[in-house]
């Protein structure tokens, strides 16, 4: 069997194709991915969070406000806790938290704050 030679034309666009191919999946690749970080550094989901292997969190996306939220763990009794705009740190073993506004009208003034 022989094998097909490409002409000089025939070379010249299989190279600009490979070329464009090229360029194509690194601009992809490139609007595709994340700076090293940037997941750590991103507000998380607004409310409860438990992400693996850290402490269960609150985030309150709020800016201006403080807010009761209900608390449930595991083995032992729920409790309310006033919050803050951001992360708050919850129990090791909670198992869920929710903005409540039934609880004192919903708003409070003194982020750590705790209820029955």
């Amino acid at each position: 069997m022989r094998t097909r030679e490409l002409s000089p034309a025939g070379r010249s666009r299989s190279r600009l194709l490979g070329l464009v191919t090229f360029a194509l999946a690194s601009v992809l690749v490139c609007s595709v991915a994340e700076p090293a970080g940037a997941a750590t550094e991103r507000v998380q989901a607004c409310g409860w969070n438990k992400p693996g292997g850290e402490h269960p969190y609150y985030e309150h996306c709020a800016t201006n406000t403080n807010v009761w939220i209900q608390v449930t763990r595991w083995a032992r009794p729920n409790y309310h806790r006033c919050v803050g705009p951001g992360r708050t740190v919850l129990d090791f073993d909670a198992t869920g938290a929710w903005y409540d506004s039934n609880y004192r009208g919903g708003l409070c003034a003194h982020p750590g704050d705790t209820g029955p």
